[in-house]
């Protein structure tokens, strides 16, 4: 009975039970919010951030891919299909509007979109070194009701002056996403048994 019911809880996609050994040891400061829901979002878009530069922008949003997927929680679109919905001008600025994310939200058929900033990615002098420093903003907004669902920001300056800014950059998205693992359930898992890229 009990093989059963555990069995029943996997299939349902409670994949943000702190058991997950990526996320649930790490200590997280990122600032996160998650709205007190009982909603199934399922498919979403991780559109492309806005930055100071495109480079940047794309490269840090395809870090919260890669993280994303590891929650187990989602499937992602294919950057691919996002490209046809989206035209070149809005790929390259990046930094969509709510109402235009949840409009290609709804045109790719995602549950939900998420859309960021990134408001920090530099090298920083101090005490006579120089540092990497990177800080983002991420959310996930409904794509029907354009209600957050919830949101996570994160800013920090590396501590060894070693470490080049790509790494640093890697590091504070997993913390980040860690820190939303660590309260994602405040919300109902979805009814998918586990996160990937969906099918162009």
């Amino acid at each position: 009975f009990f093989a059963g019911v555990l069995l029943g809880l996997a299939a349902s996609g409670c994949a943000t039970a702190p058991t997950n050994p990526y996320f649930a040891s790490v200590r997280s400061s990122a600032n996160v919010y998650v709205a007190p829901l009982r909603v199934d979002v399922v498919k979403v878009a991780v559109l492309p951030f806005k930055g100071p530069t495109e480079l940047i922008g794309a490269s840090v949003s395809d870090m919260v891919v890669t993280e994303m997927l590891k929650l187990g929680r989602y499937t992602l679109v294919e950057r691919s299909q996002m490209a046809g919905v989206l035209s070149e001008t809005e790929l390259a600025m990046a930094g969509l509007s709510e109402r235009r994310a949840m409009e290609v939200g709804r045109m790719l058929g995602a549950d939900g979109v998420v859309i960021g900033t990134v408001d920090e990615y530099s090298m920083q002098a101090r005490g006579g070194r120089t540092y990497a420093v990177v800080g983002l903003t991420i959310r996930l907004i409904q794509s029907q009701t354009g209600q957050i669902l919830w949101s996570a920001d994160l800013a920090k300056m590396a501590e060894d002056p070693n470490v080049p800014l790509a790494a640093h950059g890697r590091a504070v998205v997993h913390e980040l996403i860690a820190g939303l693992f660590h309260k994602l359930g405040a919300q109902r898992a979805p009814a998918a048994s586990s996160a990937h890229l969906s099918a162009p």
